[in-house]
Formats: C-alpha cells, structure tokens, sequence
C-alpha cells in the first residue's frame, strides 16, 4: 500500500516545480475548462478555495465568476473546531487576507456567513488526485468533513495540474470522492 504522508511529498514536489508562468498559463487553461462545465452554468452560488502557495490559481477566476453575477463563497479556517466556517466576499481582491497557515480567507463577518445548504458548486483544492476522484488532500480533514454537509446535488469539482494525477491514493471510509476534476489537458468525470 502506497504511504499517504510520501505520495503526498512527491505530488507536492512535483506542483511545487511548476514555474510560475506554467502554472499561470494552467490555470488559465483550468478555467476555460471550467467554465464549460454545465454544472457551472446551472450553478448560482459557488464555493471557490482562495489559492495557496502552488496551487491552480483561482483569483481571476473568481472575478470573473462575479462579473458572470454568481454569488462567491470562500472559507475561512478554524482550527480550534476543525472546520471550515463559509463567507460572501464580494471582490477577492479586497475580501481576502492572510489567515490560518497564511492561506488567504475572508474575515469572519456574521453578516457574510453562508450555509452549506446554499452552495450550488463547490470548487475544492487538493495535493492530488486518482482517475477514480479519489482525493489527496492535506491531511487535516477540513474538506472531508465539508463534503459531508454540503447538499448531495451540489456537484464537487476538483482543480489539478496534470503534474498532480496519479495512478492511485489510499483511501479511508471518511475520504470523499471528488467526481469532477479539471486539469489543464482534460476534464476526468467518475
């Protein structure tokens, strides 16, 4: 069996030597992909991850998304519940700021607070990704307890750089599939 804590440094070494200009020119290409998707068409209020460090940008993304008149949710970290705590923003830009690990999150207005129960997409990070949508994520669980109470329509989809497929992740009963992923080259549908 293939150790998690290893395929999750080899896949992160392998994002992490993406240059910036690939991954800039990737993420591009991701959300072309993406916004092709008729789950996003259909979609009216959509969680969207605030990228990190190596990950496929999503900011001009999420403008876009809001010009297109979506309503956008990021999260903010709390790591005292272990959980992810939803907000409106209105302009990434402005909206986010260095949270929890430096990962950039909204603040915790009440007034901008959304339930799980609105989100009609949710778009999820991860470290990586099977063919079979299994999902390598950073081992703290935040997502996987996420999925768990977001509605069954809302369709999850996963962003990845191509770099980050692998043949296979170990599971456990708590791993939640991701049954879209959109990568640079290709959209892998379970």
């Amino acid at each position: 069996m293939v150790d998690k804590a290893r395929l999750r440094k080899e896949t992160l070494k392998r994002r992490d030597a993406l240059s910036a200009r690939e991954r800039e020119t990737k993420s591009a290409q991701i959300a072309e992909r993406f916004f092709s998707l008729p789950e996003y068409a259909s979609a009216r209020t959509i969680f969207v991850y605030a990228a990190f460090r190596s990950e496929v940008q999503t900011q001009s993304l999420m403008v876009e998304m809001l010009q297109g008149g979506r309503r956008l949710v990021a999260s903010r970290t709390d790591p005292a519940a272990r959980r992810l705590a939803l907000f409106e923003i209105d302009d990434p830009l402005q909206d986010l700021i260095s949270g929890y690990m430096g990962i950039p999150e909204p603040a915790a207005d009440a007034s901008r607070a959304i339930a799980l129960e609105a989100l009609d997409l949710v778009v999820t990070p991860a470290v990586g990704y099977d063919p079979s949508g299994n999902r390598l994520g950073y081992g703290g669980g935040y997502y996987d307890r996420l999925f768990e109470q977001v509605r069954a329509d809302a369709p999850r989809v996963g962003f990845a750089f191509e770099a980050q497929i692998v043949s296979s992740i170990p599971t456990e009963p708590h791993d939640a599939r991701i049954p879209i992923i959109v990568t640079e080259a290709r959209v892998i549908r379970i």
